[in-house]
């Protein structure tokens, strides 16, 4: 059941005779009032995400304030996508509640196979979730929640809508979709598409950064009764890219990266009564990974199957106290040359509740018993709170444990590897123990106008085992691991367990919704995120040392009956890195910035669109050797149409 939320709606009307708009979050499980939920929450609308200044929905995270995204390649190629300091493997992505994760490795979190059409609204949760969703959610969790699962009830009638663009180096951009409700029949689809030959690489060898990247998907539901209602979803994922210097900095890397992601979706719900409400989902994914390093060496081939069975009742016992009750089960399967044959069981019982004692007091707890192959059984409990103090002042608090298993290429990558593993690969390692995190954090929001909201929250987090890569001779990967295929002369990067590591910072934001004049509106979200990383025997490893350790994000939107304005940017500040051997910099700091003009031909109906991407030119990588695009220009038409 929803929970609702202050949300920054940064294309939504506005009104600022009254409070910023309440709105569902479905990603808590459980239904509460905006303010009560003790965490700090985004929400973006689906229909904001044609107005904003980029070509992917990972593009369009990078510009959320108390979120870093690391990008790889051009047009959403690639990223990976952290919150509150975690590594990319700690953040856990749902589809309607169901993981996206990949079980392979993180690098494949996203690769969303949703088309912006059918999107709702995206949900960002920070803090710990794994009370809630199981292991991996340990920096925060983001949902995507579609037009046709959600239990929303919107008016019947047929939308149509897609932005279609050209520009520099042989882009050609489509994101074009449909939904429609008549009578208790949902039906949404979509294509998103970007396709470019490319700017050329500044890396030994040369080459461009040419992609070819399509994501197709189509859902439906149907009310079967007026208690039943069933939903399904088919969707597909296709990428192809240069993916030079992705993961290695050698000078001989001459990667190409091609994957692919079949998603199969299922959902029943029956609404016992106004006050519970019975939901079960069920996925099945199939993907692969064709990596080739250079022409001539064989490609690394894997194919990963995923099973995921989730049950969930929902239900009201009084005023004061809600509750739901569920369980999950997951089978995780690969099947690889490079690092072999393998699959784990995993398994969750659940259980949340919210209880408010006192007028603006509300408590939630959360309590899972999750069973996992890697590490047996393990309680993981999550305690929140908030206090509401007069009409324009929360305060909230939260305590939650988290745990997160190695994935399988932390576990074995490179472990059956053809020939000699090449110097300075990632070398997996079987022996890694599981993470565990102890989380606590508190925040205000504050709302000094009902056009302005200001929100401000400190975390801190105290985790064990933390696995990351770092630098080890030859020799120590061989004792470690006991794998053959490796020089004993060379470097690799090793998975390895961190002591421990203390991750601790805040995040500051400030969200506009001001209507300057009767024609002209002003929208906006700014924040700035502080962290601090402690590693235990000051350990230097690979991607701990890319999280910025200043990060502030935002976007600013002018919206008039004759056009909208949109300018998105970011700065990033964090460890710098070099790479001799390819003659590469991590610079310490860096800011980008995306602009975008609507011109109306039609007012609501039809737009012409111009589009600057690195508007002012910045050369740029958020990790050492995957060099980022440099200015891209682009344009075309924006259609909407309604019924």
């Amino acid at each position: 059941m929803p929970l609702a939320a202050q949300a920054q709606q940064l294309a939504a009307p506005a009104d600022t005779t009254k409070r910023l708009q309440e709105v569902t979050v479905y990603a808590t499980r459980l239904g509460q009032l905006a303010g009560q939920t003790g965490r700090y929450v985004t929400v973006v609308p689906g229909s904001a995400l044609s107005r904003y200044p980029v070509t992917s929905l990972d593009d369009l995270l990078r510009f959320l304030p108390a979120l870093e995204v690391q990008s790889r390649g051009s047009m959403g190629a690639q990223a990976d996508i952290t919150l509150r300091g975690s590594t990319f493997n700690q953040v856990l992505l749902l589809l309607d509640g169901m993981r996206l994760n990949d079980p392979l490795t993180g690098h494949f979190a996203g690769y969303l196979p949703i088309a912006p059409s059918e999107i709702e609204q995206i949900e960002i949760v920070r803090g710990p979730g794994a009370a809630l969703y199981g292991p991996d959610a340990v920096g925060g969790f983001i949902n995507i929640v579609t037009k046709t699962f959600a239990a929303t009830h919107r008016p019947d009638g047929a939308e149509l809508a897609g932005t279609f663009m050209a520009g520099e180096y042989g882009l050609k951009s489509t994101n074009v979709g449909f939904y429609g409700q008549d009578k208790g029949l949902r039906l949404a689809g979509g294509i998103l598409n970007n396709t470019a030959s490319g700017q050329q690489r500044d890396l030994p060898g040369g080459g461009r950064n040419d992609v070819k990247l399509n994501t197709y998907s189509l859902s439906a539901a149907y009310e079967i009764t007026d208690k039943l209602s069933a939903a399904a979803r088919a969707s597909f994922d296709r990428r192809d890219f240069d993916a030079q210097n992705f993961y290695t900095t050698n000078a001989g890397d001459r990667a190409r990266e091609t994957t692919s992601r079949d998603w199969y979706q299922g959902q029943l719900r029956y609404e016992w009564s106004a006050r519970a409400r019975t939901e079960l989902q069920v996925v099945g994914t199939a993907s692969t990974d064709l990596y080739v390093y250079t022409p001539t060496s064989v490609a690394s081939d894997h194919l990963m199957h995923y099973l995921n069975v989730q049950g969930q009742h929902q239900l009201q016992l009084s005023p004061k106290v809600r509750a739901t009750l569920g369980g999950q089960a997951d089978r995780r399967a690969v099947r690889s040359n490079d690092r072999g044959d393998h699959a784990v069981w995993h398994t969750g019982a659940f259980a949340v509740a919210v209880v408010a004692p006192s007028p603006g007091l509300n408590i939630t707890a959360a309590l899972r018993l999750d069973h996992d192959q890697n590490y047996g059984a393990e309680l993981v409990p999550q305690l929140n709170a908030s206090q509401r103090l007069g009409d324009r002042l929360t305060v909230r608090g939260a305590v939650g444990k988290a745990i997160r298993a190695a994935n399988f290429t932390e576990q074995y990558n490179s472990a059956i590897r053809p020939g000699t593993v090449p110097s300075g690969f990632n070398v997996g390692n079987p022996g890694l123990a599981a993470e565990r995190t102890i989380n606590y954090e508190a925040g205000l929001d504050y709302q000094p106008t009902p056009a302005l909201t200001l929100r401000g929250t400190y975390f801190n987090r105290y985790g064990k085992n933390l696995i990351d890569y770092v630098n080890q001779s030859g020799n120590q990967a061989i004792e470690a691991t006991g794998f053959t295929n490796l020089n004993p002369n060379a470097t690799y990067r090793l998975a390895q367990n961190l002591f421990a590591v203390t991750t601790q910072g805040f995040e500051t934001e400030a969200t506009t919704r001001a209507q300057l004049t009767p024609g002209l509106r002003l929208d906006g979200s700014v924040g700035y995120t502080y962290v601090h990383l402690r590693t235990e025997g000051d350990v230097v490893s690979q991607y701990l040392s890319n999280v910025a350790r200043h990060l502030v994000a935002g976007t600013v939107s002018v919206t008039h009956r004759r056009g909208t304005f949109t300018f998105s940017g970011l700065y990033k500040q964090r460890d710098a890195q070099a790479a001799a051997a390819i003659n590469q910099t991590l610079t310490p700091s860096y800011a980008v910035f995306n602009a975008r003009l609507d011109v109306a031909l039609l007012p609501e109906r039809l737009w012409l669109t111009g589009q600057a991407q690195n508007l002012f030119n910045a050369k740029y990588a958020d990790l050492l050797g995957a060099q980022m695009p440099t200015r891209w220009l682009m344009a075309g038409v924006r259609v909407a149409l309604r019924r």
